[in-house]
């Protein structure tokens, strides 16, 4: 804990800091876990933990899903570094053609793109945004999010398909193209 404190960008939210910690550390390690080995899914969850604490203002001013969402996204993209620093990454080879047949600088227009699409996201009412951060995210099965919510596999399959249309419409709204 005293590293994520070390780095923490205001010491005045030390206490929320803790809490914020202590409330996501295992679901970020079971996270990490479902890609990486367990020394390397610590350190995965550590290194998203120094990068939240370096950015808790700005954290802070955000609502406590989206809180979450941050950590979770960030320790699914640090999991996929550590895998491609150790060549394990399946992922897409330089050689490879993009999918959809883009180019690179189509490509990355497209990845441009991600971190409006995670803020419209996050935006969203809290009934689809669970729904969307456990299938999408978390890539759990319609059953897995039900179990966890609460809810009915139904349930979740109709949340899932009008959060994605609310998403689609809104993406459509900030001119960005499903």
């Amino acid at each position: 804990m005293l590293i994520y404190l070390a780095v923490l960008d205001n010491p005045d939210l030390e206490d929320e800091f803790r809490a914020f910690f202590h409330r996501y550390s295992a679901l970020a390690l079971r996270l990490a876990r479902r890609y990486l080995d367990a020394s390397l899914a610590e350190d995965a969850v550590q290194d998203s933990f120094i990068a939240a604490a370096r950015r808790f203002s700005m954290l802070m001013d955000r609502s406590e899903a989206q809180r979450k969402s941050y950590l979770l996204i960030t320790v699914r993209n640090r999991a996929i570094d550590l895998l491609r620093w150790e060549g394990r990454y399946t992922g897409l080879e330089e050689s490879e053609p993009l999918p959809g047949g883009l180019s690179g600088e189509q490509a990355a227009v497209a990845a441009a793109g991600y971190d409006a699409l995670v803020e419209l996201i996050l935006s969203m009412p809290p009934t689809y945004r669970e729904v969307l951060e456990r299938r999408l995210i978390l890539e759990e099965t319609p059953e897995e999010a039900a179990a966890a919510m609460g809810l009915s596999r139904q349930a979740v399959n109709a949340r899932f398909a009008r959060g994605r249309k609310l998403l689609r419409d809104r993406l459509l709204e900030e001119g960005i193209s499903p």
